[in-house]
């Protein structure tokens, strides 16, 4: 995969999805600080990622909902900031609808891998976490910006111009050490388990796209070749379709003229019949070349 090094480009126009996305996530933040009001937690206790909830009370449902709540304000704007930052170029690469897909495939994925690994290996150590945020979507997202435009640079905190490679890099491995670290409960308030699930599973999604399609841009020369081919192709249909026409048309001449030879003889053409017969044998036996006379 090859991308194109063009220096702190990122941001720009938000993208009709992207759009969607954060006024979704806005409002239901504003929900959320007014329901906090009048019964603090009550949305996280039933929207947030809770393994004992999702497996033992089977709600199913927070695999999807968790994503789409925040712990306070830098929270939302942190999360908002991204999506604005590497959402949009990829939503104009793939579409609005591949990009929606692979946003909730990653926080979904990385609810899933929170889940297992707080079940499975991080319970004895934790006292019933829960997880809200959309930290694991927007880190699929860095992870195929940066397998799309890996040579392009960023400014790491606005401050130190950094390729998008190694970024990744960079927040792939503390996102590792920091899951590593959250086995002795020193993980903090941060879900590294979820910044490493979103990573893994927006790498599992283009390995399974691995044709190419999905993370490679289409260049302007890409583009030309397309449309060429396609006006080919429809130059060739329509000259098929034409063909296809007029043996048609040759077709019900030389069944009319023959009709007419057999009932009165050749000698019955007009000269202007005998140019249609000729005309008609040309077209629907373009191999012969003998004439009728």
């Amino acid at each position: 995969m090859h991308g194109q090094n063009v220096s702190f480009r990122f941001g720009g126009p938000i993208t009709p999805m992207v759009k969607k996305l954060m006024i979704i996530n806005g409002a239901i933040f504003l929900l959320q600080q007014f329901v906090n009001l009048f019964s603090p937690g009550a949305m996280e206790s039933l929207f947030g990622l809770n393994h004992i909830g999702l497996i033992h009370e089977f709600r199913i449902w927070q695999l999807f909902t968790y994503m789409f709540l925040h712990g306070g304000w830098l929270h939302i704007i942190f999360n908002l900031l991204a999506l604005w930052m590497f959402a949009g170029e990829l939503e104009n690469l793939w579409g609005s609808k591949l990009f929606l897909r692979y946003y909730l495939y990653g926080g979904i994925g990385a609810g899933l891998f929170i889940s297992i690994m707080n079940y499975i290996i991080f319970n004895k150590y934790m006292a019933n976490p829960t997880t809200i945020g959309a930290s694991g979507a927007l880190y699929a997202i860095l992870l195929a910006y940066g397998m799309i435009w890996p040579n392009r640079e960023v400014l790491l905190y606005f401050l130190f111009p950094i390729k998008m490679k190694y970024l990744v890099l960079i927040f792939g491995l503390m996102e590792f050490f920091g899951t590593l670290s959250s086995i002795g409960g020193q993980g903090g308030n941060i879900s590294h388990i979820g910044h490493l699930g979103g990573l893994i599973s927006g790498y599992l999604f283009i390995m399974y796209k691995r044709r190419g399609k999905i993370v490679r841009p289409v260049s302007p020369t890409s583009k030309k070749e397309n449309l060429l081919g396609r006006l080919m192709k429809k130059i060739r249909l329509t000259k098929k379709r034409k063909e296809i026409d007029t043996r048609i048309k040759a077709k019900k001449i030389i069944d009319d003229l023959l009709e007419k030879i057999a009932r009165s003889g050749m000698s019955s053409l007009s000269p202007e019949e005998k140019r249609q017969l000729e005309w008609a044998r040309r077209h629907y036996y373009p191999e012969r070349n003998d004439t009728v006379h």
